[in-house]
């Protein structure tokens, strides 16, 4: 499975892609929209796991420009902030369906939306 994970906390992406690969998927950190836009058609991405809160290219703006590239693409949206809300309901009045993960991320949950064993961490 490729993955890309979007999040301006480097800690954050880098520590998911640290699980995703120990998975056994292909997944890469950026840390804007702007990067995952230029990293999706070299990667053809399976999944992207992005923030929404982001400077410059928010989540849900990154994920409609990655659903127009790749319409089977999987989006999975986290946030720990509350104006993230008005940003997913303004996408779904657009047509827009996301998963969306509470933030910080349950690396064991995320696992399991994705289908694989929770093997590398415990949850």
């Amino acid at each position: 499975m490729k993955i890309i994970v979007v999040d301006d906390e480097p800690v954050i992406a880098d520590t998911l892609v640290d699980i995703l690969n120990g998975e056994g998927c292909k997944a890469v950190a950026v840390s804007d929209g702007a990067s995952a836009l230029k990293w999706a058609p070299m990667m053809q991405p399976d999944v992207v796991i992005s923030d929404v809160i982001m400077p410059g290219m928010n989540g849900v703006e990154t994920a409609k420009a990655i659903m127009q590239l790749f319409p089977k693409c999987r989006i999975i949206l986290f946030s720990g902030q509350s104006a993230s809300i008005d940003l997913l309901e303004q996408a779904r009045a657009e047509g827009y369906q996301f998963e969306v993960l509470a933030k910080p991320v349950n690396p064991g949950l995320l696992l399991s939306k994705l289908g694989l064993p929770k093997s590398a961490v415990s949850g």
